[in-house]
């Protein structure tokens, strides 16, 4: 049948359905189009170059008019352009046009500081799930606050689009918004008086290995045992696309039992015949599986930075219960290489990369699993340019791995990008450790970021033990002296090692007098078999 005859046939329909169904899907080119991260609403990064980009027919002229900016190019072979605006100051609303054989407009669009927020649940955590979702959503009246957030995608291959929209913040929209992110980005607004964007990309329970570039994890034989399971998987499944399709199926199935269940519960008749787990790693854990599905395709977009919460999920295995400390410990080495690989990809230089020190928890975690992970993000802080950390050892909770307190979270991670991303003259960290002097029986610590002063909250300084070279740790007696704290211990006469909480579920009081907390600390490198704690 040929066209002609085909398009009588199908009058009914709209041209692109014509289009896919004559299986002549490369004319989908002819109309111009960018990927979703375009829309109404959204916010352009100021003060850098900022990238338009899309698809047409090959060969065909693209224009792009923005204030009184108007850039030119040519779709190139495989039917991709993409140009540059020229570099641009806040404001708005703007009205962005891109036109060739069809005109597309995007209004209400705003120029201000666009921020990626990513990691696992404590950032996707949303603000109707706080104490008080009620009071924070009736006065979320922001509406130069815009976010954009990602469906969860976990891909083989990079892809070229994500799905989501821009929303602006109110009362009827927020309840959605991360809520790390939203308080994040409420400070900037009312500190910095300029529109925010936010691009939620997250996914609950997500393993940091998930969130970084494959031969990031291929190239370093520390990461061999995350390759082998997963291409142990692979030949199970014969496909990452059927591994992701596995969980899809069993997440249906499990919300349909689950349904079924409740009603059998009421009858007094539970259900047994659960849906079986797949045994596979969840998508949520594959190798570069959420990198590819949901950062590639924003690493165009212009951005200032990035605000980061992950980590618990690398503390203990969700599969199969492998060894947490080993997973903590791989942890410190990958998570440097996964800000390095997002700087890399996004072509902007060292921008800012700020992040949460996972909070105190209790359960699931195997020994000292936890602190290993909080001494991986601390010792990142330490080695990688440009980066904050916000330390959440006091507003945690030790029985439930999502504390509610998310304020505190963003306001901490604010402090970090007004006082170095945007200069202004502000405490915004707790004490940091910087080094150690040996006096006869006492270890004399030093820190960083000791504001107006040490304090301990409540009580005497808490949660510091001390070793000697036996590598056996005692409780210490820790005392503020000017900006130092001594420790020490009348059993250990010649004290090498301090560490302060130094556990999973520690919740310290050590502050400095802007009300900061410390963060966890260990002074000794040795070998957790060595040690009593």
């Amino acid at each position: 049948m040929n066209n002609f005859k085909l398009i009588k046939q199908l009058k009914s329909l709209n041209f692109v359905m014509f289009l896919l169904l004559a299986g002549n899907t490369s004319l989908l080119f002819a109309e111009v189009r960018l990927p979703n991260i375009f829309s109404d609403n959204m916010v352009l990064q100021q003060g850098v170059p900022v990238r338009i980009w899309g698809w047409a027919d090959a060969g065909e002229k693209v224009n792009v008019t923005f204030l009184n900016q108007k850039k030119t190019t040519i779709a190139n072979a495989e039917g991709k352009w993409l140009l540059f605006l020229d570099e641009l100051e806040y404001g708005g609303p703007f009205e962005l046009v891109v036109s060739a054989k069809n005109t597309i407009k995007f209004s209400n669009i705003l120029v201000g500081e666009v921020w990626i927020c990513s990691g696992q649940s404590n950032m996707e955590w949303p603000v109707s799930l706080l104490n008080n979702p009620k009071e924070v959503e009736s006065k979320a009246d922001y509406p130069n606050i815009r976010f954009f957030k990602v469906k969860h995608s976990s891909q083989g291959k990079p892809a070229d689009d994500c799905a989501g929209q821009w929303d602006q913040v109110g009362p009827q929209t927020v309840s959605k918004l991360s809520a790390v992110g939203y308080f994040f980005s409420r400070e900037l607004h009312s500190k910095l008086n300029v529109p925010i964007g936010l691009i939620n990309s997250t996914w609950s329970g997500s393993a940091a290995e998930s969130w970084v570039r494959r031969d990031v994890l291929d190239a370093d034989p520390a990461y061999s045992d995350i390759i082998e399971r997963h291409n142990a998987d692979l030949k199970k499944f014969k496909s990452f696309k059927n591994i992701v399709s596995a969980y899809k199926q069993f997440e249906t199935e499990y919300v349909q039992w689950a349904k079924a269940d409740k009603q059998a519960k009421k009858e007094g008749k539970p259900r047994s015949d659960a849906p079986a787990i797949p045994t596979c790693q969840p998508p949520n854990f594959l190798p570069a599986g959420l990198y590819n599905g949901m950062i590639t395709p924003l690493q165009k977009f212009a951005i200032k930075g990035v605000i980061w919460y992950q980590g618990e999920s690398n503390a203990f295995d969700v599969v199969d219960g492998s060894d947490g400390v080993h997973r903590a410990i791989q942890y410190g080495k990958l998570f440097p290489e996964l800000i390095e690989c997002w700087r890399k990809d996004w072509g902007l230089g060292e921008f800012p990369f700020y992040y949460v020190q996972i909070a105190p928890f209790g359960d699931v975690y195997k020994p000292k699993a936890a602190a290993l992970i909080r001494q991986a993000q601390f010792e990142t802080l330490r080695k990688v340019e440009n980066t904050g950390m916000a330390v959440t050892m006091d507003i945690g909770n030790v029985k439930d791995i999502h504390p509610r307190n998310k304020h505190d979270v963003g306001k901490r991670l604010s402090l970090w990008a007004l006082a170095k991303s945007y200069g202004q003259d502000i405490v915004y960290s707790g004490p940091l450790y910087r080094d150690m002097k040996i006096e006869k029986n006492k270890i004399m610590l030093s820190f960083d970021h000791v504001g107006g002063g040490l304090i301990a909250r409540d009580s005497a300084l808490n949660f510091f033990s001390i070793a000697g070279k036996n590598k056996q740790f005692y409780p210490a007696k820790a005392e503020i002296k000017g900006e130092q704290v001594i420790v020490f211990n009348k059993k250990v006469k010649r004290p090498v090692a301090v560490r302060f909480a130094f556990s999973n579920d520690a919740i310290p009081n050590f502050y400095n007098k802007e009300g900061l907390p410390a963060s966890p600390f260990r002074t000794d490198d040795w070998n957790f078999s060595e040690t009593n704690r």
